[in-house]
């Protein structure tokens, strides 16, 4: 091949070389183009967890209720604390410690009320009352709360239910008032029981200041509770 031969090769594919290099270029070109887009691109956006859920809210029937189902449930329990009662031709007061398990209470009164002391046994059937070594059965639904030798016109089977702060079960409820799902009034039996305060023991809103009320008598029961187990 002549001199001017091989120039002519030689320029044709240097000329073949340079020709593919736009397209190369516009590769080049394409990519960075992609990859900027990339790197600006907003983050996806993430789905945020569901909020818990939440408890739903009772109305004041539907808190009484679910207390009402609590408190009865529980028949195992013991208070302490004081009572004081007046009448119109008397008064007095006694420290108080009233054990129930089940449906059998036992009450000791100690004090000017209860005269040294007083125990008081309901085995739902029977009041056994031992006083100074001298013990006196009465039918279960007697009032033998005592006063000297008088008996005072107390339900002992009811206030078993109403120092827990609910109405006795076996009797009609004539008026029911409650606040926040607890008892502030309680009408039963010609008896009124009004709640003046209740304090949290253990878990659990309990009374610790109830007055009790008979009109035909003239009978006030005040109670304070300052203990209460379960």
């Amino acid at each position: 091949m002549t001199a001017l031969g091989q120039a002519q090769v030689f320029f044709g594919q240097d000329q073949r070389r340079y020709n593919r290099r736009p397209a190369a270029w516009a590769v080049l070109g394409l990519l960075l183009t992609v990859l900027s887009a990339c790197t600006i691109a907003p983050p996806i956006p993430t789905t945020p967890a569901p909020p818990p859920p939440q408890a739903p809210v009772l109305n004041e029937q539907e808190r009484w209720a679910e207390r009402l189902t609590v408190i009865t449930a529980m028949n195992e329990w013991r208070a302490r604390g004081k009572v004081a009662y007046r009448m119109p031709q008397d008064a007095g007061s006694a420290s108080l410690d009233w054990r129930q398990l089940g449906e059998q209470s036992k009450l000791r009164l100690s004090g000017p009320l209860g005269v040294g002391s007083t125990e008081i046994r309901n085995d739902g059937a029977l009041l056994r009352v031992s006083r100074d070594g001298i013990e006196r059965l009465y039918p279960a639904d007697a009032a033998p709360w005592l006063s000297g030798d008088a008996l005072l016109p107390v339900p002992v089977a009811s206030i078993q239910h109403w120092l827990r702060g609910v109405p006795d079960p076996a009797l009609p409820v004539t008026v029911l008032e409650t606040n926040e799902g607890l008892a502030s009034r309680i009408e039963q039996n010609g008896w009124i029981i009004r709640y003046d305060e209740y304090r949290a023991e253990q878990g659990l809103a309990t009374p610790t200041r109830l007055n009790l009320s008979e009109s035909e008598s003239g009978l006030t029961l005040k109670v304070i509770l300052r203990e209460w187990e379960f």
